[in-house]
């Protein structure tokens, strides 16, 4: 498919065009329309928001309602006074990016939760890349990797330790995001079952839904569905909604660092 000739199609059409970001689980995003369009790029008008975004990850995905799948664009070029962004590099993906029901949120510091898969009679370590109130998802570096037992419809226990917000809110105050560190190291923890006081310990039970293979970071992502009884489920949206609220502020701080640097 010629995804150049169809962006010049939209352009033609003004049609409308949703710039996605998946921003540390959540979905942020822009509406607007191509307002020039060359040999192989685009330029398309952002918001400040937004072209921190851009500036963390580099791409973006183009949502048009009356296409079936995801344009998934590469950034070239980002200027800050006139708030536009140029994109290359296109790829078709699956229109699902941005679409699940519930908000998945990542950790703000390396949280390790104990997994024991049905079948196996010990535990595995493994840290948690997101959460949401149906599930979470782990990482698995590809050594460790649990093929045999990590297989979708597996069912699983899994026990995760989260920190209360007292502790959360206290922690915020001494850090700053910064741009100058996009790139977060994952440290493992001691078990869990003995982490910090104030930790509120979760076990669920579940199954495994998908494994994803990101083989660039030489690792597995694990994603689980799990049934949280109705105490833990209201932990867990307490602290859903509290990170919520942190990823949009930690996003305000990078975009008014990001714009500074113009000044």
């Amino acid at each position: 498919m010629d995804l150049l000739q169809v962006l010049r199609q939209l352009a033609q059409k003004r049609s409308e065009i949703k710039m996605l970001n998946i921003y540390k689980g959540l979905p942020i995003s822009y509406e607007t329309s191509i307002d020039s369009i060359g040999d192989s790029e685009i330029q398309m008008r952002s918001n400040k928001h937004q072209i921190a975004c851009l500036y963390y990850q580099g791409e973006s995905y183009l949502q048009v309602e009356e296409l079936p799948f995801i344009i998934r664009s590469q950034v070239m070029s980002l200027n800050l006074a006139k708030e536009n962004a140029i994109f290359s590099n296109f790829e078709a993906v699956k229109n699902n990016i941005g679409s699940r029901g519930q908000i998945r949120v990542e950790p703000n510091e390396p949280l390790i939760v104990a997994i024991q898969f049905n079948g196996s009679a010990s535990e595995i370590l493994a840290p948690l890349a997101d959460i949401s109130a149906g599930g979470a998802s782990v990482y698995f570096e590809t050594y460790m990797f649990p093929a045999r037992l990590s297989q979708p419809g597996t069912g699983l226990t899994m026990t995760i330790s989260l920190p209360d917000s007292a502790s959360q809110k206290l922690k915020k105050l001494t850090q700053k995001p910064s741009i100058e560190n996009r790139k977060l190291s994952m440290p493992l923890r001691t078990n869990p079952h003995e982490g910090q006081d104030g930790n509120i310990v979760i076990t669920a039970r579940g199954m495994v839904i998908a494994v994803h293979p990101e083989f660039h970071l030489k690792r597995y992502r694990v994603s689980a569905k799990l049934f949280f009884k109705d105490l833990s489920r209201t932990v867990i949206l307490q602290y859903i909604s509290q990170r919520q609220s942190e990823i949009i502020q930690d996003l305000r701080v990078l975009s008014d660092e990001l714009y500074s640097l113009k000044k």
